[in-house]
C-alpha cells in the first residue's frame, strides 16, 4: 500500500540550509531507518537498485540568503514528506517517533511537532480511476527522464516515457494488479497513438547536491486522451495519481520528480 508520511518540524535555531534539500530529506529518513534497524538502512541505500520510496525536500521560509543556501525563519514551520511504495517502511519511522519527538538536521534541533499519513491502496487506486479527456501534471521539483544507454537525460514529459516508467515502477512494488510484458508492450503502443501533449509551461533548473548537479524541468503539462473508452485512459489516470507518491523520473529518493496531478 503507498503511503505518505509528512511531518512538521520546528527548528531551534536559523540554520543556512542548501537551495535544493532533496538530499537532505533523504538523509532525514535513512536515519530515522537506521535508528531502528541499521540493516534496512543499508538496503534502503543500495546503488542502481529500484527502492520502495521517495521524499520531497523541506519546504520552510526563509529569512535572508547567503553563498551557500537559505537561512530558516525558526519562528515558521519547516515541512517535509516520505513516501513509501509499501507499508512495511512505515513501521520504522512509527518506532522512531514513539522513541523521540526531535531530530537533528547538520548542527541544530529541530522539534517534530506534528505527523500526518495519508494512504491509498493499489487496488483503491485501481478502482477510483476513472476515464477523461484531459489532466495535468505539475512538476513541483526538477524532474528528469532517464535515456538508457545514453550520457543525456530526457528533459521534456514525453507521455510515453512517463507513463511506461511509472508502469514499471506499479508492477515492482504492486500488492495487487501487476501487467504483463504483452500489456504492457500494448499499453505502449496506446500511448503513442492516443496520447498527446495539449499545453505546456516549463522551466529548467539545476539542482545542487553537494558536489553533485543535475539539471530538471518544472512546471506543468497537459495530457489529452482522445480514445475515452479503452482500459487504459482509466490506466493512465491511476499511474498519474500513483506518481504522487513515487515522484517521476531519475532520483526520486533525493527529492526529484516532485509531482501532483489535477484533472
Amino acid at each position: 500500500m503507498p503511503v505518505e508520511v509528512g511531518l512538521e518540524l520546528y527548528g531551534e535555531k536559523g540554520v543556512v540550509l542548501p537551495f535544493f534539500t532533496g538530499h537532505v530529506a533523504r538523509g532525514l529518513l535513512l536515519h530515522m531507518v537506521r535508528q531502528i534497524d541499521p540493516s534496512a538502512a543499508l538496503v534502503l541505500h543500495q546503488l542502481n537498485v529500484s527502492k520502495p520510496y521517495s521524499v520531497t525536500p523541506l519546504r520552510f521560509r526563509r529569512v535572508s540568503r547567503v553563498e551557500d543556501g537559505f537561512v530558516l525563519d525558526p519562528a515558521h514551520p519547516c515541512h517535509v514528506s516520505f513516501r513509501f511504495l509499501n507499508d512495511d517502511l512505515t513501521g520504522y519511522l512509527l518506532q522512531f517517533f514513539e522513541r523521540q519527538n526531535s531530530i537533528m538536521i547538520f548542527d541544530t534541533v529541530f522539534r517534530i511537532v506534528s505527523l500526518s499519513i495519508k494512504s491509498n491502496g493499489y487496488g483503491d487506486l485501481e478502482r477510483e480511476a476513472k476515464a477523461v479527456k484531459r489532466f495535468r501534471l505539475v512538476f513541483e521539483t526538477p524532474t528528469y527522464l532517464p535515456c538508457l544507454g545514453s550520457n543525456y537525460r530526457w528533459m521534456f514529459p514525453d507521455p510515453v516515457r512517463v507513463f511506461c516508467g511509472l508502469m514499471r515502477i506499479w508492477n515492482k512494488f504492486s500488492d495487487g494488479r501487476r501487467f504483463s510484458k504483452e500489456e504492457y508492450l500494448a499499453y505502449k503502443e496506446w500511448l503513442s497513438k492516443n496520447v498527446g501533449v495539449c499545453g505546456y509551461r516549463l522551466s529548467t533548473r539545476l539542482a545542487v547536491m553537494r558536489n553533485k548537479k543535475a539539471l530538471g524541468f518544472m512546471g506543468w503539462c497537459a495530457y489529452e486522451m482522445e480514445d475515452l473508452k479503452s482500459e487504459w485512459n482509466k490506466v493512465t489516470v491511476m499511474l498519474a495519481k500513483y506518481a504522487e507518491y513515487s515522484n517521476i523520473g531519475g532520483n526520486k529518493t533525493a527529492g526529484y520528480g516532485v509531482t501532483k496531478t489535477k484533472i
